[in-house]
């Protein structure tokens, strides 16, 4: 999952989500009002932090061949930062405009658990996909060196039994 694109699709998403949740503020919507647009946040949140992890512990051949690990690594930091500040002023209206730091400890149970179940049906799945193509990729590039060393020691010896 070491995809620019899909960083930045999660960092919009947490954005636009961040946005409709300061505006619903601002016209003073309830707090049930507004849990659509905290899931959404959430959810990208998760997504970002996953890239992040990811970035910062690629595979041995997500190093060899894709050359914006780097990149990913410094836009994933990035975007953490930027979602820092949006947690901090998410923490400060939640608590201020909606029961205090009950309602803000509320969120943050439900947060965990969209992580929780984001990581049992999606990041697990896409781990064990990438750990089956990588090990596919050194299976056959194993048995591809292994029958040119074959098919090259073949060689020597036709060329040693025509002598």
């Amino acid at each position: 999952m070491l995809d620019p694109v899909t960083l930045s699709l999660a960092v919009s998403g947490a954005t636009q989500a961040y946005g409709a949740i300061k505006k619903a503020v601002m016209f003073s919507k309830e707090l049930d009002e507004i849990t659509g647009e905290i899931g959404k946040w959430m959810t990208a949140v998760s997504d970002i932090d996953n890239i992040h992890k990811s970035a910062n512990n690629p595979s041995m051949l997500e190093k060899l061949f894709n050359g914006s690990v780097e990149s990913v690594a410094m836009e994933s930091f990035a975007a953490k930062k930027k979602i820092q500040k949006q947690r901090e002023e998410l923490k400060n209206f939640i608590i201020g405009n909606y029961g205090g730091p009950s309602a803000w400890e509320e969120i943050l149970r439900e947060e965990g658990r969209i992580r929780k179940a984001r990581q049992e049906a999606i990041y697990a799945k896409e781990e064990q996909k990438a750990m089956i193509r990588d090990y596919t990729i050194m299976g056959i590039a194993g048995l591809i060196g292994a029958l040119a060393l074959i098919w090259m020691l073949w060689i020597i010896s036709m060329a040693m039994v025509d002598k």
